[in-house]
């Protein structure tokens, strides 16, 4: 009976997603949907099934023991981005996760109207993204598990700001020891400046083929940009130690005009490292002609 009720739940998902979309294309505070740890980086973003995606997955937190998260990344165009997370278990049933996001645009140079139709360059501006993102998740049996963050998020360009919040509610179903489901909705929230965010409808699963190999593949809608992924993933381990991981994006509502630049772009790939009080990840993230960018992270147990 349960396994039905799933699949009826997933089939409202996958109905539901194409009735909400906008069609929009402009959405603001885009820092909400770049990966917050190398982990997930790797895998396409996809972020079910590692105790690091709890920054990112609510419904994972009650899974994870107290533990630190740390991810930097060295983004494109001398941009930077980190992360900084920490779990805290309440009881042997749920949990809190903490976490704060920074992304620092760089530098530009300010340029004014110089009254003749020119512009005169006067000194430089910063900009820069700010989150705190307040989770909590819990068991609520065996077999389902759920999450709910809140988070607060600013937008500085030189003097100007803006102000929104954000939450993230979502679920996860555990088929038996290693296949599981996961669904839920990122990033809804009211509009900041007349604009939406970047809200994203979900749903993922992953199993593991054999001992040494994961599957993992994420159905996303980010409705408010009219934009729909299909995202797959596998990652190899050896000995429970190394870990090998690679994915893909595939577009599922755009018009290819360069396919070699698209294909490259939508490609991640990544290489780990576990331990028993201490994880290393990285990500290689290419974007074509922009450039790559290199994430690690860390994960340290206490």
């Amino acid at each position: 009976m349960r396994k039905k009720i799933l699949l009826v739940v997933m089939c409202l998902v996958l109905l539901i997603q194409p009735i909400f979309a906008s069609g929009s294309g402009t959405t603001v505070f885009q820092v909400l949907q770049i990966p917050m740890t190398a982990y997930e980086a790797s895998l396409a973003n996809n972020y079910i099934s590692d105790i690091s995606s709890s920054v990112t997955n609510p419904s994972i937190i009650p899974f994870a023991s107290r533990s630190l998260i740390l991810t930097h990344a060295v983004y494109l165009e001398d941009t930077s981005y980190s992360v900084a997370g920490f779990n805290l278990p309440l009881n042997e049933k749920s949990g809190l996760n903490i976490s704060c996001t920074y992304f620092d645009l760089g530098t530009m140079k300010r340029t004014l109207d110089d009254g003749a139709g020119g512009y005169i360059e006067q000194g430089n501006f910063g900009a820069n993204d700010k989150a705190l993102n307040i989770s909590y998740g819990i068991k609520l049996n065996e077999i389902f598990s759920a999450g709910l963050s809140a988070k607060y998020i600013k937008q500085t360009i030189d003097d100007v700001s803006y102000e929104g919040y954000a939450g993230h509610l979502s679920g996860l179903y555990f088929a038996n020891e290693s296949l599981f489901f996961g669904m839920g909705i990122n990033n809804f929230g009211p509009q900041v400046a007349g604009y939406n965010l970047p809200t994203n409808l979900y749903f993922s699963c992953s199993d593991n083929v054999n001992e040494n190999t994961t599957v993992i593949a994420q159905l996303d809608g980010y409705y408010n940009d009219d934009i729909y992924e299909l995202k797959l993933a596998t990652e190899v381990n050896l000995e429970e130690i190394l870990f090998f991981r690679i994915g893909y994006k595939i577009p599922l509502k755009k018009e290819i005009e360069d396919f070699t630049y698209e294909f490259v772009s939508n490609l991640t790939a990544g290489i780990g490292f576990k331990f028993d009080f201490l994880s290393v990840d990285y990500a290689w993230l290419p974007s074509g002609d922009l450039g790559n960018t290199h994430m690690f992270s860390v994960l340290v147990k206490f």
